[in-house]
């Protein structure tokens, strides 16, 4: 790569998602004018992603957008579990005087259309209903087929999503597995739901598990490991509205490389996991600025390293949650059940749990690091 990396470089970034679009501002911010392109015609109108972490809204400050993402999110100040119907445990994020350690929710449309205020402001727009189709690099750059045309650019960040046609035209090995159960998600409207403001964890019988995360005023996204969201709710709660449902399928991969040559993968092109910690978002946010400032700072080569490390923490991070909420063997569910009531009536419990679930600072702990 060159000695120094000029602003007038030309630099594709393909999907304009919440990874792609905070990729493109950051680059706009550092001096650099990046061409931005996503096959969709009209923007998400559902609430895929929803948990944004204070780390995202720090990320975001310089450009603008955090803090119009943060006046208009929730703020979640405790996470509510329940075991069978009962409660068996708060995690007490408001008990952290940190503004370090916040989790806030909002539905990924609102959060993408703060970014693209942002980016508008730099002068820079999305090149809608275009696809990549072909791509290719050499010494010089990178050759890219964007619907019928071919263009040139000195770079690339896929930021394309779990199907990535980039990382798959690359040869980049994708492993990983596929969980075996159906999952599905709900944007509604409820009633009847104490603590509004709250995360609502459901551990229910046969392994299965629901969460609710509020993200306007009495509307959620209802996720859970079986086919019917809505319907894993518990009794009494009223569902007033169904805005939008449906099903998916639940990966746990990561990509051996983050970048050959002249191109880089970000986002879920690079990693994806399970949902239930809500942590997806945050962490292609996360390789999105990273890899900007390496643009300002010319230390791309050291973009895989850093990156990879921290999206093998956040998957283990995700998977060990997942695991200890949706198994079925009753010793597990017995021990899963202690450590909610230890964590509920522990006060250093509380605490570190709370710190471990918005903030991927806290895997510098020495017992995590064990972990994993």
């Amino acid at each position: 790569m060159d000695d120094q990396l000029s602003h007038e470089a030309k630099i594709l970034i393909i999907g304009a998602g919440p990874t792609g679009l905070a990729a493109a501002v950051e680059l706009a911010r550092y001096g650099f004018t990046p061409t931005l392109i996503d096959r969709r015609k009209t923007p998400y109108s559902n609430s895929r992603a929803v948990i944004v972490h204070s780390d995202v809204i720090r990320m975001l400050a310089p450009c603008g957008a955090g803090e119009s993402i943060f006046a208009a999110a929730i703020n979640v100040p405790n996470v509510d579990l329940f075991r069978d119907g009962k409660h068996a445990a708060r995690v007490k994020i408001s008990a952290l005087k940190d503004d370090n350690f916040r989790v806030l929710g909002i539905a990924q449309d609102q959060f993408e259309q703060h970014l693209i205020d942002s980016l508008s402001r730099y002068g820079v727009r999305i090149r809608k209903n275009a696809r990549c189709r072909a791509i290719s690099q050499d010494d010089d750059g990178v050759t890219v087929q964007i619907n019928q045309k071919t263009e040139r650019f000195d770079y690339v960040i896929a930021a394309d999503g779990v199907k990535s046609f980039v990382r798959k035209s690359l040869g980049i090995k994708f492993p990983g597995f596929t969980l075996p159960d159906k999952w599905s998600v709900a944007d509604v409207n409820l009633a009847n739901i104490n603590n509004p403001n709250h995360a609502k964890i459901y551990i229910l019988p046969d392994g299965h598990v629901a969460t609710a995360v509020p993200i306007g005023k009495s509307r959620f996204r209802i996720t859970s490991n079986k086919d019917d969201a809505v319907n894993m709710l518990p009794s009494g709660i009223e569902v007033e509205k169904v805005n939008t449902q449906g099903t998916f399928d639940v990966a746990v991969r990561q990509a051996e490389r983050y970048s050959i040559g002249r191109i880089f993968l970000a986002g879920d092109a690079a990693h994806c996991h399970s949902p239930v910690d809500g942590r997806g978002l945050n962490l292609g946010v996360g390789d999105a600025v990273d890899l900007a400032e390496r643009f300002k700072n010319n230390t791309l080569d050291e973009y895989h390293a850093h990156r990879q490390a921290e999206g093998h923490y956040v998957i283990k991070m995700t998977e060990l949650i997942r695991a200890a909420t949706t198994c079925k063997r009753y010793r597990m569910r017995l021990l899963t059940l202690t450590v909610l009531k230890s964590m509920h009536y522990l006060r250093f419990l509380n605490r570190f749990s709370a710190r471990a679930a918005t903030n991927n600072q806290i895997r510098s702990n020495r017992i995590l690091r064990w972990l994993f």
